[in-house]
């Protein structure tokens, strides 16, 4: 990894810079396809942007493979499959909204491989569901729906139905996300003791929410009531099986409105059977509508044809937040809820996506300067940069470096995945060591025929600043056309090239100089107007103590 090194005073501070959005060209062009409806708001904040806007009921896959070649963007519900067959024929596709939660229903790893971003609204939604899983848990306790179904049948039977209360029961919470939190946030409010578990959520997290975070079988064995609000993983599948339910506490209550295959639905049934599980509320259900019955029959079991998010204000929150999201995205490579890559949204925006232009700025300077095929890449990140993420920042470097390599196809999605089928090596590292910024990128290329590292700083406002070449400390903003030239420390050096540039009818716009006291090497970088054509740098090479010149496009 490239060792920090020590600087003198601090570069100027530019007068001009523009670090590169990540705007996916131009924005009129666009095609946005919605499948399965969205709220007017939401296809008005698309129109808005001059974005065409076609809206379809949901199609099957062989339909949609004809229909989705033009769309940059496609916005889906719960009953489209987007899978891969579908997103390899959506040759011009950047981004898939999902209006909702579950992506069940998008191929994440075709949509990675395309370098496809995929989103989804997961804040839309969540009082609805938070309320409803409320709504159930409270169902189950005064046994409401065989209540109401005896009232029906014109039976007054007030025995049969005795309940037990909320409060001073202890809830365990399984998934400690937003809708867990706001589950938890309500049943606290009933006197109710609320426990969690989710090994990605900080202690710290939870005693914000005055929820003790314990071990998964701690909250299975110690709770009257369980509620499930956990993603589908392969590690989170039947979850609740025969193993966990075999530890639970007798006479449990459980409800699931997250996804039906978190449960083992004939595990379930034998511990109802059994009386070690009182009763189950679930709104979800591993094949939606099931194809067996019995579960939902059952009954102990209060069963709903998945009404999580099915409330008026749910349906506007969530296709308004991913028309937004979307339209964020393609406009200025906002990343919010992201799927299948970071989100990057708000203060961790404005933090991350510099530091991000600069290691993709960074990774196209090195990929141009080296000869050769790749063979590695290192990643270092010092000072404040250390505090977040460095995974966007080291795809977005990785992005740089293959970008010259690829004429389509690569994305900050995909290219970690990419560089890895080339068998690239990635290494990446943070250090405290000190430096003389506040923030420090260093990224180092190893090619069969080369290995060359550089550096650069983001300053306030996002102004980004080359510092270092191979060891030479330079000072220049890593922009447009730049003419790397690496010289002999000797007098006369920046008259002769530009002598050459100017018989050519090259105009300078900038230049930077550095060079390594004792060692006899110096560098150049000349931004000029244009594009230099190979004669030119060829000319400059020939040039006596020209080691050697090339033409780099830092967009």
């Amino acid at each position: 990894m490239l060792p920090a090194r020590q600087r003198g005073d601090n570069p100027r501070s530019p007068e001009a810079d523009s670090p590169h959005s990540g705007t996916k060209g131009p924005s009129l062009s666009l095609r946005i396809l919605v499948l399965e409806g969205i709220t007017e708001r939401g296809a008005e904040i698309l129109r808005s942007e001059g974005w065409v806007v076609d809206m379809e009921k949901a199609l099957p896959p062989a339909e949609l493979c004809a229909k989705v070649p033009p769309y940059h963007a496609i916005l889906v519900r719960s009953g489209s499959q987007m899978n891969a067959q579908v997103i390899e024929a959506a040759k011009s596709l950047r981004v898939i909204g999902r209006a909702g939660v579950g992506v069940d229903n998008v191929d994440l790893q075709a949509a990675t491989r395309r370098g496809v971003l995929v989103m989804n609204s997961p804040g839309g939604n969540s009082i609805s569901t938070a309320e409803l899983a409320v709504a159930l848990m409270l169902a189950l306790a005064r046994n409401l729906s065989p209540a109401d179904t005896s009232m029906k049948a014109g039976v007054w039977d007030r025995k049969s139905f005795a309940g037990v209360e909320l409060h001073g029961k202890r809830l365990g919470v399984i998934g400690f996300g937003r809708i867990g939190r706001e589950v938890a946030s309500r049943c606290r409010a009933f006197g109710m003791e609320v426990q969690a578990f989710d090994p990605f959520v900080s202690p710290a997290v939870a005693e914000a929410a005055h929820v003790a975070l314990r071990s998964l079988d701690e909250v299975i064995q110690t709770s009257d009531y369980l509620t499930l609000h956990t993603t589908l993983t392969a590690e989170t599948r039947h979850l609740i099986g025969k193993d966990a339910l075999s530890k639970v506490k007798v006479g449990v209550r459980i409800v699931n409105a997250a996804r039906g295959e978190l449960v083992d639905d004939e595990a379930l049934l034998a511990a109802l059977d059994a009386g070690r599980v009182a009763g189950a509320a679930l709104d979800v259900h591993a094949q939606e509508p099931p194809k067996d019955w019995r579960l939902a029959k059952h009954p102990k079991v209060l069963a709903l044809p998945h009404l999580g998010a099915s409330t008026r204000e749910a349906q506007e929150r969530v296709g308004t937040d991913i028309a937004q999201q979307v339209r964020d995205y393609l406009k200025g490579g906002v990343i919010q809820s992201a799927v299948n890559f970071y989100s990057l949204a708000g203060d961790l925006y404005d933090k991350v996506r510099p530091a991000m232009d600069l290691a993709e700025r960074l990774g196209l300077f090195l990929s141009q300067a080296c000869r050769g095929s790749l063979e590695r890449i290192e990643l270092g990140v010092y000072g404040d940069l250390r505090e977040i993420d460095v995974k966007p920042i080291l795809a977005a470097a990785v992005t740089g470096v293959l970008r010259p390599h690829m004429a389509e196809g690569l994305t900050l999605v995909n290219a970690l995945e990419v560089a890895r089928e080339r068998r690239i090596e990635i290494l990446e590292s943070t250090s405290s060591a000190g430096i003389s910024f506040a923030n420090l990128v260093a990224l180092r290329l190893k090619t069969s025929d080369e290995d060359l590292s550089v550096a650069g700083t983001v300053f306030g406002g996002g102004h980004l600043r080359l510092v270092d070449v191979d060891g030479v400390e330079v000072d220049t903003i890593p922009q447009g056309n730049v003419l790397l030239v690496r010289n002999e420390d000797t007098p006369g050096m920046v008259g002769r090239v530009g002598g050459v540039l100017g018989s050519h009818g090259v105009n300078i716009a900038r230049m930077g100089l550095g060079r390594k006291p004792g060692s006899g090497r110096a560098i150049m970088l000349i931004e000029v107007d244009g594009e230099i054509p190979e004669a030119v740098s060829t000319e400059l090479g020939s040039l006596a103590g020209i080691r050697e010149a090339r033409f780099l496009k830092l967009g």
